[in-house]
């Protein structure tokens, strides 16, 4: 339920009201289920008061200019460029991440002085894209702020503080000797959480292979390097008492060193519960322990449930401890053979609804990447944590082979399914498949339930292909980015920014996956302005799109450059001109200009579209201007629905004339907030206004989505 809570949705009305019946009628069943719906209560009640407290905080600094600000540095993270901080400033309860640009080396403990604006985070503003606010929300960062000037008023004295660092910054010098380049990105990411160095293509291959959680300390690394003392002090003749503390002491000491994700957090404190079970002499629940962590890690900071890692983390260990419910005995070789196949067959199928409701995708076979990988990871884990504090040895050769093993896995092919977007009451049916599936008194083998549920997971998949298709004007900053959901696939009409940097991987690629697509079927660049083409190279590079229409113009360097990304990657090139038509089974456009070997300014001899779309009329003008627009004016023009805008709102562009004669019920402006150019132009606007038409921005608004028309 929190998982989609959005204010006063009507969503989050609606789950609350019916999660809180299927309580009620098993507190009728049993009284202990009156505990979890009290937690319930409390954790909703929690949260609104949190959010209540941030809004008024936030609304309290935006009513105040900061240009210069105090605070103590509560944690460094160090960038490619510069250095980022993590600051507690006195009188606010949000946090700020301050990237620092300079060269002036910063603590944990110091208190410094910033010359710079304190902006605030924002949210997501297209569909599947990454929320940086949710996620530093979650971690009690409320704000943003830049500086390449600061003033460190008091050094710290924080000896524990500084001792971290330099232990992270000793560990990193020691894997850069020990380890060759290709692995040392991913020991780094899988020692101390340090992904800096590891590139989009290895997050890709690991993403796609269901083994990301190894690129990242998660519990698993928190559980090996504390049992694994535990299990050392044990052998050489401690009590249970001392080998507790020493394991729950490194576990600790780790987890700060990695930087103390949700994760790590929730290992540490259930390993906690572990560890004093054995004082004890109690028996160990898994169910019970995770449910004592959330609590804990909820309490503190209620804003995790918006975290993907947090609900990915104690989904993962929900499902590994309902299937233990339910587990066979394996006994002998052949048994424990079975066992390292089928439990992460069926831990990915207790994951499964969860990752793609928050992915929108799955590798099918990601359980066959696990049984091979982790085994092997795990062993490279943990001596590489034995041997990373010696000098280089021969045992490191034998270990970097390990690794890239582990690395040649994560590249191999495991059936990525991209599903798109599906509602949470997808989710929550599949999770009650599976409750039925685990009660005992079903009298059905363990393989049949698994095989059973997998079968209803992917019969549930037509769904979402069940919803209406969309065109969106993505908001990519001061740029243009049109995508339309066409029988035949994702067509795409630009896809560039001046402002937002990598807008392909990480605005473009997430709603293509948001919407159940892997890649582009059609692609069209308009003209040869980086804000029109930034994102549609990167998506080139990554094998994206299949075919990429460009105007039939003189060539400059952008266009070779383009021309050569497509060839390379296998992207089919053709070529657009006055006359030429773009048509499928639900959509037919028109070249309205420019002419075959136009001479016009880059602008100006942008490609004009105009036809229909999923049951849409639309005309999409690039950046055509005055002399593109008279032009446009003697042939060709009809009256519209939509109107993309051109240039963005240029004061040069959209005429009196030109509305008088496509006469647009819905004008679309694409721009970046707060613009140098100052688009949309105010001239314009009042052009709009007097002729009728409905303006959408996606400077104000985000994205800007119209469903099909339906016959």
């Amino acid at each position: 339920m929190a998982a989609v809570w959005n204010g006063m949705s009507a969503s989050a009305v609606f789950y609350s009201i019916f999660f809180g019946m299927i309580l009620l009628i098993l507190v009728k069943k049993d009284r202990r289920y009156l505990l979890i719906l009290v937690g319930i209560v409390f954790g909703v009640c929690l949260f609104f008061i949190q959010n209540a407290a941030a809004d008024r905080e936030i609304e309290q600094i935006k009513s105040v200019s900061l240009q210069k600000y105090q605070g103590e540095v509560i944690d460094t993270i160090e960038r490619e460029k510069g250095t980022a901080c993590i600051l507690k400033r006195d009188g606010m309860e949000g946090k700020i991440i301050l990237y620092y640009s300079g060269n002036e080396i910063i603590y944990p403990g110091d208190k410094i002085q910033v010359w710079a604006s304190i902006e605030m985070q924002e949210a997501a503003s297209n569909p599947g894209q990454f929320s940086s606010k949710n996620y530093y929300f979650s971690k009690g960062i409320y704000y943003i702020s830049f500086a390449d000037q600061i003033q460190i008023l008091d050094y710290s004295s924080k000896n524990i503080s500084i001792g971290v660092v330099q232990t992270r910054q000793f560990i990193k010098k020691q894997i850069h000797q020990q380890y060759g380049k290709e692995a040392v990105s991913f020991v780094q990411g899988m020692l101390l959480g340090d992904k800096s160095e590891i590139s989009d293509v290895q997050k890709d291959d690991f993403k796609e292979s269901g083994l990301i959680h190894l690129l990242a300390v998660s519990g698993l690394h928190i559980s090996l390097a504390g049992r694994g003392i535990y299990r050392i002090f044990r052998r050489i003749g401690f009590n249970f008492c001392i080998s507790s503390f020493a394991g729950i002491f490194t576990a600790g000491y780790y987890c700060i060193l990695t930087g103390l994700s949700v994760s790590s957090i929730r290992a540490f404190l259930m390993l906690g519960v572990y560890f004093l079970s054995q004082i004890l002499g109690k028996s160990y629940d898994i169910l019970s322990s995770a449910s004592f962590a959330g609590i804990v890690i909820l309490t503190r900071r209620p804003f995790y449930i918006w975290d993907s890692g947090f609900i990915l983390s104690f989904t993962a260990v929900l499902a590994i401890g309902c299937i233990q419910q339910i587990e066979p005995e394996w006994n002998g070789m052949q048994g424990q053979i079975k066992k390292r196949m089928v439990f992460p067959m069926a831990i990915q199928m207790g994951m499964l609804p969860v990752t793609i409701y928050l992915q929108y995708e799955t590798p099918i076979l990601s359980f066959l990447a696990n049984v091979a990988a982790v085994p092997i990871a795990s062993a490279a884990f943990s001596m590489t944590l034995l041997f990373v504090w010696f000098p280089v040895l021969p045992i490191h050769r034998m270990v970097q082979w390990m690794f890239q093993i582990v690395i040649w896995i994560s590249k191999q092919d495991y059936g990525l399914w991209t599903v798109g977007k599906v509602p949470f009451l997808w989710v929550c049916i599949c999770y009650f498949i599976f409750l039925l599936s685990l009660k005992k008194d079903i009298k059905i083998g363990f393989h049949i339930r698994i095989l059973g549920i997998y079968a209803g997971i992917l019969l549930m998949t037509v769904i979402p292909m069940m919803q209406p298709r969309n065109i969106t004007f993505l908001d990519v900053g001061q740029g243009d980015c049109m995508m339309a959901e066409t029988a035949g696939g994702m067509f795409m009409v630009d896809g560039g920014s001046s402002s937002v940097k990598h807008i392909g991987r990480y605005r473009v690629l997430p709603y293509l996956k948001y919407c159940g697509y892997q890649k582009i079927k059609i692609a069209i660049i308009t003209h040869m302005d980086a804000d029109h083409y930034s994102g549609i190279l990167e998506l080139l590079g990554m094998g994206k799109i299949e075919y990429l229409g460009m105007p039939k113009i003189s060539k400059d360097t952008a266009y070779k450059k383009i021309e050569k990304a497509a060839i390379k990657n296998g992207t089919k090139l053709f070529y657009l001109s006055k006359g030429k038509k773009i048509y499928g089974k639900d959509f037919s456009l028109k070249v309205l200009h420019p002419e075959a070997n136009s001479q016009l300014e880059k602008n100006a001899a942008s490609i004009v579209l105009q036809g229909e779309m999923i049951g849409r009329k639309l005309l999409l003008t690039g950046d055509v201007e005055k002399e593109g627009e008279e032009i446009l004016l003697k042939d060709g023009l009809q009256k519209t629905e939509i109107l993309k805008i051109a240039h963005h709102g240029s004061r040069n562009s959209t005429s009196e004339t030109f509305l008088k004669l496509t006469k647009p019920e819905l004008t679309v402006i694409s721009c970046g907030k707060k613009n140098r150019y100052g688009h949309p132009h105010e001239e314009v606007l009042k052009r709009l206004r007097k002729y009728g038409s409905r303006v959408k921005r996606t400077d104000q608004q985000g994205a800007v989505t119209l469903e099909e028309v339906m016959d």
